[in-house]
C-alpha cells in the first residue's frame, strides 16, 4: 500500500524581538522542515517580513500572508450567528468570505496545520485539522501575578485555551509536567498529547557545534563587561524575578564579601525594566547592573560562555529556555527550586529558595571558591545537553502525523493510490 503523503502548514507568528518563544518556535520550524523529517512536506507560513528574514536567513522558506482587516470576519465565522450569515453569502460566489485564511490554506493544497503557539491563527482556521502547542499555563499556575490578570489577560487565555484544545487533533507539551497540567486542567486525552521537549536556540546549537561568530573577548570588549559577572537573558516582567537577583547580589557582599556584576539583555514591557532600573538605583548597584537590551543572537553564545553563572530566579514555567542554551555552553545555572525546574534540568543546576535571597549567594560563593562545584555542574550540563541534542521532533510527531494521513484517507483518497 502507498504511504499517503501530505503537505503541512507550519505557522510562525511571532517576532525575532519577543525572545525565548520566537527562538524555540524557529527551532521547531527548523527541526520539522528538515530533509527527512518526517515523510510529509512542510510549508512555512508567517505574517511578519521581518521573521520571514530570519527564516531566510537559515535557510528556510516562507510563505508571507497578511493579517489584514479579514480576520475579524473569518473569527466571525466561528459563532453561530456569524457562520449562519457568512455561509449563506458564499452560496454567491464569496467563497473566502470568512474564512480567508482557510482559503490561502487551500490555495497552497494544505492538508493539516502545525501551530508553533496558540495565537490568532488558531481562532481563524475552521477547515483544516490542526495541532496546536501549549508551552506554558502560567495564568493557572500563578494567577496572582500582573502578567496574567492584568488587561483580561486570563479571561482571554482561558477561551482561547478551551476552544483550540477542544478542537485541535493533538497538544504539544514541551515537558511531562506540561502534559500533566494539560491533561488534568483541560481533560485533553493523554494519547493526543505528544511531548516535545524545548531546545537551544539554533544559534548556540551552531555555536556549541564550532560555528562561533563571536569569542568571548570579543563580546567582553563590545559591551565593556567586567572580567566576572552574573547573566540573566530574559524579558522584563514581574513573574521574572530580576528584584530577586539584586538582593542576592547584596546578601552576596554582606555575607561572603564577594562583590560581583550582573549582566540583564532582553526586552519587555518599557514600565517593567524601568522598575528593576528604579530598584537598581536605590539599592546603590547603578555600577554593578548593565542593561544590554535586545542583543543580536549571534552574540549571545559568548554571553553565556564569559559568565561566571546564569541565574533564572523565574517563577513561570515548565520550560524555560535560558538553561538549557547555557549547559550546551558550559556555563553553570542557578535556577528556581521549583518541581518542574527540578524535572527539566535534574542534577545539572542549583537551586536557588525564592523566599531567600540568601541562597542564591550561597551558590554563587561556593562556584566562585569550589572549583570542583563548578566541574561538577559543567560535567552534568554537558550529559544533559547531549540527550537534548538527541530530542527528535519528527520521530515524536511521526505517529500523529501518519495516522491523520491514513484516516484522512477514507475522504480524502490521494491520485496516487488509484
Amino acid at each position: 500500500m502507498i504511504e499517503p503523503r501530505m503537505r503541512i502548514a507550519l505557522f510562525l507568528e511571532c517576532l525575532p524581538e519577543t525572545g525565548g518563544g520566537f527562538q524555540q518556535a524557529l527551532s521547531m520550524v527548523e527541526l520539522l522542515t528538515r530533509k527527512n523529517a518526517t515523510r510529509h512536506d512542510f510549508v512555512v507560513f508567517t505574517p511578519f517580513e521581518r521573521t520571514r528574514h530570519v527564516l531566510s536567513e537559515h535557510g528556510i522558506e516562507a510563505t508571507l500572508f497578511k493579517k489584514h482587516v479579514f480576520r475579524l470576519m473569518d473569527r466571525w465565522s466561528a459563532t453561530v450567528v456569524g457562520n449562519a450569515v457568512l455561509r449563506r453569502l458564499r452560496r454567491f460566489g464569496l467563497r473566502r468570505l470568512g474564512r480567508h485564511l482557510d482559503a490561502l490554506l487551500d490555495d497552497c493544497g494544505i492538508d493539516l496545520v502545525v501551530l508553533t503557539e496558540i495565537g490568532e491563527c488558531a481562532l481563524r482556521i475552521g477547515d483544516h485539522p490542526f495541532i496546536v502547542p501549549v508551552l506554558d499555563l502560567s495564568h493557572r499556575d500563578y494567577p496572582e501575578f500582573p502578567d496574567t490578570y492584568a488587561g483580561r489577560v486570563f479571561e482571554r487565555r482561558e477561551s482561547v485555551l478551551r476552544v483550540t484544545l477542544t478542537r485541535a487533533l493533538a497538544v504539544i507539551a514541551d515537558s511531562p509536567f506540561g502534559a500533566r497540567r494539560i491533561s488534568s486542567l483541560y481533560r485533553v486525552d493523554p494519547d493526543r498529547i505528544v511531548e516535545l521537549p524545548y531546545v537551544p536556540s539554533l544559534t548556540v546549537r551552531r555555536h556549541a557545534a564550532g560555528s562561533r561568530s563571536a569569542t568571548t573577548d570579543e563580546i567582553r570588549g563590545k559591551y565593556e563587561l567586567p572580567a566576572r559577572y552574573l547573566l540573566y537573558p530574559a524579558y522584563f516582567s514581574a513573574h521574572k524575578n530580576h528584584l530577586y537577583l539584586l538582593e542576592g547580589l547584596l546578601e552576596l557582599e554582606r555575607q561572603h564579601d564577594i562583590i560581583l556584576h550582573a549582566v540583564f539583555c532582553g526586552g519587555g514591557d518599557t514600565g517593567d525594566q524601568e522598575a528593576v532600573e528604579r530598584q537598581v538605583r536605590a539599592l546603590g548597584l547603578t555600577a554593578r547592573v548593565r542593561f544590554l537590551g535586545l542583543v543580536p543572537d549571534e552574540d549571545v553564545p559568548a554571553l553565556y560562555e564569559g559568565a561566571l553563572a546564569l541565574a533564572m530566579p523565574a517563577y513561570f514555567g515548565p520550560t524555560n529556555l535560558p538553561p538549557l542554551e547555557a549547559i550546551a555552553l558550559g556555563c553553570p545555572v542557578i535556577y528556581s527550586d521549583l518541581p518542574e525546574f527540578r524535572e527539566q534540568m535534574g542534577d545539572a543546576a542549583l537551586y536557588c529558595d525564592l523566599a531567600d535571597a540568601s541562597s542564591l549567594a550561597d551558590h554563587l560563593a561556593a562556584l566562585i571558591r569550589d572549583p570542583a562545584l563548578l566541574d561538577r555542574l559543567r560535567k552534568a550540563g554537558y550529559r544533559l545537553a547531549a540527550e537534548i541534542a538527541k530530542i527528535d521532533y519528527g520521530e515524536r510527531l511521526a505517529p500523529i502525523l501518519d495516522r491523520y494521513a491514513d484516516l484522512r484517507r477514507r475522504w480524502a483518497w490521494p491520485e496516487t493510490s488509484r
